[in-house]
């Protein structure tokens, strides 16, 4: 018995990371859709356009709506399968960062911000968050996980929140400091 309550703890745990990569997809599709001019600048430097298809910013708002609707599909449903879409698109994040990082690009274009730099730890952070969802197939839904906690699983919806708080942090601030930082010892101020 004892043995069965740590496998299903270990695999909530990997579930509530799970939940916390589809809530960071609806932040950064929120973001595509409001501000799409970012992500559409690095599409077309990527050269994923080719002359008179798709506009770059048709693109990154479709994307973005794209990530908002699978983002709360996978938090709202118990489909399995969905947690492979999600696993898959971090990969395709973690590949469209690498290249963003080989082409010189000043943004990855996630968040709809200038200033949030391509970096290894992006493509890290989004393999790290492909893997959570490639992990949870075998585990419970976010819902079923939810429906065996105390207080509607308000425990679990904290926790979420604070892990999808964490990796927007980890992937927009935290390269900003670090590219500070850098500039400010390369000036030796």
């Amino acid at each position: 018995m004892h043995a069965l309550v740590r496998v299903t703890f270990d695999m909530d745990a990997v579930t509530v990371l799970y939940a916390s990569a589809a809530v960071l997809l609806v932040i950064a599709g929120a973001a595509k859709v409001i501000r799409p001019a970012t992500t559409a600048a690095l599409m077309e430097m990527l050269g994923a356009f080719l002359r008179g298809s798709v506009s770059g910013t048709h693109f990154a708002r479709a994307l973005g709506l794209a990530e908002i609707t699978l983002g709360i599909a996978t938090l709202l449903t118990d489909v399995a399968a969905l947690r492979v879409v999600v696993g898959v698109l971090y990969v395709v994040f973690a590949i469209a960062v690498w290249r963003a990082i080989s082409v010189g690009a000043a943004s990855c274009g996630c968040f709809g911000r200038v200033d949030a730099p391509p970096t290894w730890l992006h493509v890290i952070g989004n393999l790290s968050l492909a893997v959570c969802s490639f992990g949870s197939f075998a585990g419970r839904s976010p819902l079923e996980v939810m429906e065996d906690q105390p207080a509607a699983g308000a425990g679990f919806v904290a926790a979420v929140g604070v892990l999808a708080g964490l990796e927007l942090v980890v992937f927009t601030a935290l390269p900003e400091v670090l590219e500070a930082r850098k500039s400010t010892r390369a000036t030796g101020s």
